[in-house]
């Protein structure tokens, strides 16, 4: 999985990445304009993409890596 930083802009978002082709509503890490890194939503309503729940400009964003198992 490729864990590098997506600079937010036209045809980069995450909605844009073919691996959430067709979904509604994508998870990933942002980078905020205050500096901030979280977990936050990608959703779509009505034809239109939101960020969900979060304050501040996004800068960059990456898919979320593969959780944690034992082996």
């Amino acid at each position: 999985m490729d864990l590098n930083w997506i600079k937010c802009e036209e045809g980069h978002m995450p909605e844009d990445d073919e691996r959430y082709k067709d979904k509604k509503v994508i998870n990933v890490l942002v980078t905020t304009n205050r500096g901030m890194v979280t977990k936050v939503q990608r959703q779509q309503y009505d034809g239109t993409w939101f960020w969900g729940r979060i304050n501040g400009g996004m800068r960059a964003w990456m898919p979320l890596p593969e959780p944690y198992r034992e082996k």
